[in-house]
């Protein structure tokens, strides 16, 4: 006789993570606690977590539902359809309020994201499984914008939402869906199991720009590119009616080795929508330019993945001017390959290190090769150069990264870090001072006698 052991159903299981004090000691607990989480993520087979804070007669156990089943296309309908003032709240009287001008015009269509990124929680926040609203429920909200929200002028910012294309994408089965245990749908390619259909998309875009009195519909929000270039007519749609001159878009790096950690496609997916958006803008008679935002420091991330990302930049063209440094976030498996150095996704039992970028001195020196024509960077970057056995790039060829000589008054600071407080190291009336900007100089401490 064989004795087969009984399964029990999932809705009934409970998984019991190393307990905060195991975490909080041991690193590899740590990753492990953070492959639990985002394992745990799927509503249709995800279990419940709990977990040990403290001992004795003081411990507790912290329980975790399991996330709740994606609303409905009725249910997203009913929500956003509530009779919400689009305005602030009167205590803020006549304040501008930043937060809210970027987003008094826009209009949400979806909810969650299936990307996966490493550096973002956006799924841990919203889910996997995109939650559409309905064409009509958009079509009224852009009515009412229209007619009811102060100072409308015709133009709609932004319709989109976490992501600018996963509008009404959805796995092919409901079963294959409900048993999946990927963090990513797109990672490290689209799933054949995934719709990936823009025409409700392209639809939307055509019947929302003709409703009387919109002038124009913006799409503010983050494209998905490797999903884009399965549709160019989406593609010739955002070039043609919806982008104003600059598209935004998030390549993050150009190199493999950062990409992989970041859970986000090659370089050669940008390039192939790069192609197709400069094609639609070129036959509407647009001259309109694509904006890529790049992520330094990230965990993954070698001084010399930073040089090539810097050339790539020269050679396209891009000086770019607001730049980020990767920051650990809550919840994001990203912040877990930082404070551990081992990457949470991956199998534990081998325990593969990434490399991860910790001193200011080379968190620095990563931001600064994204500033590459900041001169204020190029001592920081000639001495780097000269350390990674490339002075060959230093000097005034189109080939080099930077120059050997320095232009008077710059180079004493990297960029960003000049006279703190702005300007001359004088404060600018309206200025939001920042570790970019330049923050003001520190009180120094005082030691006083108890």
């Amino acid at each position: 006789m064989t004795l087969r052991p009984r399964k029990i159903d999932r809705a009934l299981q409970v998984i019991r993570m190393p307990s905060f004090e195991q975490v909080a000691a041991d690193p590899v607990l740590y990753a492990h606690a953070s492959r639990i989480l985002h394992l745990e993520s799927n509503p249709g087979n995800a279990r419940a977590l709990v977990q040990r804070h403290g001992a004795g007669d003081v411990g507790r156990d912290v329980w975790i539902n399991p996330p709740p089943i994606p609303l409905t296309t009725d249910e997203m309908d009913a929500l956003y359809e509530l009779p919400y003032a689009r305005v602030p709240h009167p205590r803020h009287r006549a304040a501008k309020i930043p937060a809210y001008e970027m987003i008094k015009f826009s209009v949400t269509i979806l909810r969650g994201c299936f990307g996966g990124c490493s550096f973002c929680s956006i799924t841990e926040h919203e889910g996997r499984v995109i939650q559409s609203r309905s064409e009509a429920s958009i079509l009224a909200e852009i009515e009412r914008i229209r007619d009811q929200t102060p100072g409308f002028h015709g133009i709609i910012s932004d319709i989109g939402g976490p992501t600018a294309n996963m509008y009404r994408m959805a796995c092919k089965s409901r079963e294959i869906e409900a048993a999946c245990r990927k963090p990513s749908c797109v990672f490290p390619d689209i799933c054949d199991n995934l719709g990936t259909d823009h025409g409700p998309l392209v639809t939307l875009y055509r019947k929302a720009r003709a409703i009387k009195g919109i002038k124009r519909v913006f799409v503010a929000s983050g494209v998905r590119y490797d999903l884009a270039v399965r549709s160019p007519e989406w593609i010739r749609e955002l070039a043609q009616h919806h982008t104003g001159g600059y598209l935004k878009i998030a390549p993050e790096h150009t190199e493999d080795g950062p990409l992989v950690h970041m859970m986000k496609p090659g370089i050669g997916a940008y390039d192939r929508f790069k192609e197709l958006f400069d094609r639609y803008s070129q036959e509407a008679g647009k001259e309109q330019y694509l904006i890529p935002y790049f992520i330094a420091a990230h965990p993954g991330t070698t001084d010399e993945d930073m040089l090539n990302l810097a050339l790539w930049l020269k050679r396209n063209g891009f000086r770019p001017d607001q730049v980020q440094a990767f920051l650990p976030a809550p919840m994001a498996s990203a912040t877990a390959m930082y404070h551990t150095g081992l990457n949470p996704l991956r199998s534990l039992k081998s325990r593969q290190r990434v490399h991860v970028v910790r001193g200011l001195a080379q968190r620095r020196l990563h931001k600064a090769f994204l500033r590459y024509h900041d001169p204020n960077n190029w001592p920081m970057l000639r001495e780097a150069l000269r350390r990674m056995g490339r002075a060959d790039l230093i000097g005034g060829g189109k080939h080099q990264l930077v120059p050997s000589w320095q232009p008077a008054g710059t180079g004493a600071a990297p960029s960003g870090r000049e006279g703190r407080g702005g300007r001359g190291g004088r404060l600018q009336p309206g200025v939001a001072l920042t570790q970019h900007t330049g923050l003001p100089p520190m009180p120094h401490k005082q030691h006083r006698k108890r």
